[in-house]
């Protein structure tokens, strides 16, 4: 099944409504006071694009009450904007019953989301969620893999270099999310500032009723996003 609904432009966002950046991120968190750096253990800082269910920090809360891990911190992402690439929902999920967001390269089109400065143990944690894998080569084999991109904030401010998730199969087939799932998403969206026309973008895309999150011990597969 295709996705019959249609793709925004890459050059509607500048008309579109947008938001003002607040530059107030600290990419590499200084030595606590008080600790030497040599005995305070080493924390590495990285810009996070969120876009998927991710933007709901309910929803990853919930993913992480289920398979027992800590949430990260995604209660004060930033609106933010990723050029030449596209929303799409070509992998299924068991956790949610549907299809879930990924990217994919596209000139001339671009996806909203919100930026995140995280550790690497909460990358880590988001890695879990999304099903990243290694092999022992360090090749991405599992559902979702990590990319380095550019991101420019909604509004006034420099591009800045970031991670976010891409799906490691090539299937680009529309999978309808559940509504449940694109609820969760167009929350999250609302919440961090999203351009009313991205929400309309998202409200745009077809689903399934579909059920809620099943959590672990009733049938489910891998953890995935």
């Amino acid at each position: 099944m295709s996705d019959a609904c249609g793709v925004v432009s890459s050059a509607d966002h500048v008309n579109g409504l947008r938001f003002a950046f607040h530059p107030n991120f600290r990419q590499n968190a200084p030595p606590t006071p008080g600790h030497s750096s040599s005995t305070a253990p080493a924390v590495f800082d990285m810009w996070y694009f969120a876009y998927g269910s991710n933007l709901n920090w309910r929803a990853v809360a919930d993913w992480c009450r289920h398979y027992g891990h800590k949430p990260p911190t995604l209660k004060t992402g930033k609106p933010a904007v990723l050029d030449n690439y596209r929303l799409s929902f070509p992998i299924y999920s068991e956790y949610w019953g549907g299809g879930i967001a990924d990217i994919v390269y596209d000139p001339g089109k671009y996806v909203q989301g919100a930026l995140f400065d995280l550790t690497d143990a909460e990358m880590k944690v988001l890695d879990a969620k999304v099903n990243r894998k290694l092999d022992p080569a360090d090749k991405e084999i599992g559902t979702y893999k990590r990319i380095d991109i550019r991101v420019a904030p909604l509004g006034k401010g420099e591009a800045l270099k970031a991670i976010t998730y891409q799906g490691t199969s090539t299937d680009r087939y529309h999978i309808p999310p559940t509504q449940h799932y694109m609820d969760l998403v167009i929350q999250g969206a609302y919440s961090f500032g999203l351009s009313m026309m991205w929400i309309s973008y998202l409200q745009s895309f077809s689903t399934q009723v579909g059920r809620k999150p099943r959590p672990p011990g009733l049938g489910d597969a891998a953890p995935r996003l």
